[in-house]
C-alpha cells in the first residue's frame, strides 16, 4: 500500500514539474514575442525620424528633426541605440557615405539626447546585467566622471558585473583599478588566464605600467600568463626578466620567457634560443623556433632544419612552417624532401601542401 502511495505521489510530482516547465516555456516565448514586437514598432517609428534627420534640406530643418528624434528616444537606451544603428546602417544618404559627417551628426544627436545620463541612471537603478552594460557604454562615451562608481562595482560579488566594470576601466586606461581586479581573480586559473589576455589586448593605458604593478604582487601562474601575453607588444623593459627566466629551472617560466624572447627575434639572443632548441621539454623546443626563424644566420637555419626531424610532431610542424619564411634555397627544400629523414620530409610536405595547394 505504501509503495503504491509513494508511486502516485511521485507521478503527481513529475506531472507538476512538467506543468511548471510548460508554463515557464510558454511565458518565455510570450516575453520574446513581446520584445520582438516592441523592437519592430520602435524601428517603424524611428524610420520616419531617421529619414528626416538624414535628408533634411537645411541645417535648421535638420536641427528640428534631431529634436523630434530626441523626443522619440525620451531617455530609453534601447530606442537610442536602435536610432544610432538605423542612422549608421542607412543606405543612400550623403551623410551615411561620409564617416566624418556621420560622426558629427551623432555628436549633434548626443547633445540633445545626453546618453551619459541615460546610462548613469541605469548604473544606479538597473539590475546587475543592466549595470554591467551601463559600465561598458559609459566607458565608450568616455564618461570619466563615473569612474569612481565603476571602480566600486569591480568588487561586486556578481562575477559578470565585476568583469564588465573592470573591462570598462580597461577601456578607460585605469591602471590601478585594472591591476587590482586582475590580482583579485589570479587564483581562479580557469578564468584568469583568458581575462588577462583579453584585458591586455583592450587596455587603453600604459601596458608596461600595468604589467609592472601586477609583477610586484602576482603569483607565478599570473606572471607566466602575462609574460606569454606581452610579446605581442614587445616591451623592452622586461627583456632582462625574460632572459633570466629562459635560463632558469622553472619549466613554466622557461616556456613563457623563451616564447617572449622569440617574439623579439634579436640576434643577441640566438645562443640562448639555440640552447632552448635542445631542451628536453618539447614546448620549449617549439617556442625557440619562432625566434630562430627570424635570424638570417646559417646556424639558425641549421637548427630549424634539424628540428624538422624532432620526435615531437608539434615541433616538426612548427619548424616546417618557420623554415618556409627563412632564406632557404630550392636545393635545401629538395634535400629535405628527398632526404632519409621521413619526419622532416612529411612535415615539409604538409606545409607546402597548405601553402601552394598540393604536392605529390
Amino acid at each position: 500500500m505504501k509503495i503504491e502511495l509513494i508511486s502516485v505521489i511521485g507521478l503527481l510530482l513529475c506531472l507538476l514539474v512538467i506543468g511548471i516547465e510548460y508554463i515557464l516555456h510558454f511565458r518565455l516565448a510570450e516575453m520574446q514575442d513581446e520584445h520582438t514586437n516592441r523592437v519592430e514598432n520602435i524601428r517603424r517609428r524611428l524610420a520616419i525620424h531617421v529619414e528626416g534627420v538624414l535628408f533634411a534640406p537645411t541645417e535648421s530643418s535638420r536641427d528640428a528633426e534631431i529634436q523630434a528624434l530626441a523626443d522619440e528616444i525620451n531617455g530609453d537606451f534601447e530606442v537610442y541605440e536602435l536610432a544610432l544603428q538605423a542612422i549608421r546602417e542607412h543606405k543612400g544618404s550623403a551623410i551615411g557615405a561620409d564617416p566624418e559627417a556621420l560622426e558629427r551628426l551623432v555628436e549633434q544627436i548626443n547633445r540633445r539626447v545626453d546618453p551619459v545620463s541615460i546610462y548613469a541612471q541605469m548604473l544606479e537603478s538597473g539590475d546587475v546585467y543592466h549595470k554591467g552594460y551601463a559600465c561598458r557604454r559609459l566607458a565608450e562615451l568616455n564618461a570619466v566622471e563615473y569612474k569612481d562608481k565603476i571602480r566600486e562595482l569591480t568588487e561586486d560579488k556578481t562575477r559578470d558585473l565585476a568583469y564588465n566594470a573592470a573591462m570598462a576601466l580597461c577601456h578607460m586606461g585605469d591602471t590601478d583599478a585594472v591591476a587590482r581586479y586582475l590580482l583579485s581573480i589570479q587564483d581562479d586559473r580557469l578564468y584568469s588566464g583568458r581575462i588577462i589576455n583579453e584585458f591586455f589586448s583592450k587596455f587603453a593605458g600604459d601596458r608596461q605600467a600595468l604589467a609592472g604593478q601586477l609583477f610586484e604582487k602576482c603569483n607565478k601562474y599570473m606572471r607566466c600568463t602575462i609574460i606569454k601575453t606581452l610579446p605581442n607588444y614587445k616591451i623592452e623593459a622586461f627583456r632582462p626578466m625574460y632572459i633570466e627566466g629562459a635560463t632558469g629551472n622553472d619549466v613554466q617560466m622557461k616556456i613563457a620567457c623563451v616564447k617572449a624572447l622569440s617574439a623579439f627575434g634579436y640576434a643577441e639572443d640566438e645562443q640562448l634560443l639555440q640552447m632552448a632548441a635542445t631542451d628536453k621539454n618539447w614546448v620549449i623546443r617549439s617556442a625557440s623556433v619562432r625566434g630562430l626563424s627570424q635570424m638570417r644566420t646559417p646556424t639558425a637555419l641549421a637548427t630549424v632544419k634539424r628540428l624538422l626531424g624532432d620526435r615531437e610532431w608539434w615541433v616538426r610542424q612548427t619548424a616546417a612552417q618557420a623554415i618556409t619564411k627563412m632564406d632557404i634555397s630550392p636545393r635545401d627544400i629538395e634535400e629535405i624532401l628527398g632526404g632519409y629523414d621521413r619526419f622532416a620530409a612529411d612535415a615539409m610536405k604538409n606545409v607546402l601542401y597548405k601553402n601552394i595547394g598540393g604536392i605529390d
